[in-house]
């Protein structure tokens, strides 16, 4: 069993709260506004987390507004 912390914009809280409400192993421990604390119940927790992170940032992450090519203000 391992903590771990996941990080979200305001926006992004009910996607990423879905994902992570798809798995059994998964308890959600904490909530605040930027982040949601969590225990994974799994011998292999951290490679768990890490898929975990992937499918989060697959679905949500990757539809963050690129700054990079924004004009300078």
């Amino acid at each position: 069993m391992e903590n771990y912390r996941i990080y979200f914009e305001p926006e992004e809280k009910e996607d990423v709260f879905r994902i992570l409400r798809s798995y059994s192993d998964i308890l959600i421990d904490n909530i605040n506004t930027s982040s949601f604390g969590i225990t994974i119940e799994r011998d292999d927790a951290e490679s768990f987390y890490l898929r975990v992170l992937d499918q989060v940032d697959r679905e949500v992450y990757s539809f963050r507004p690129h700054n990079r090519y924004a004009w300078p203000r």
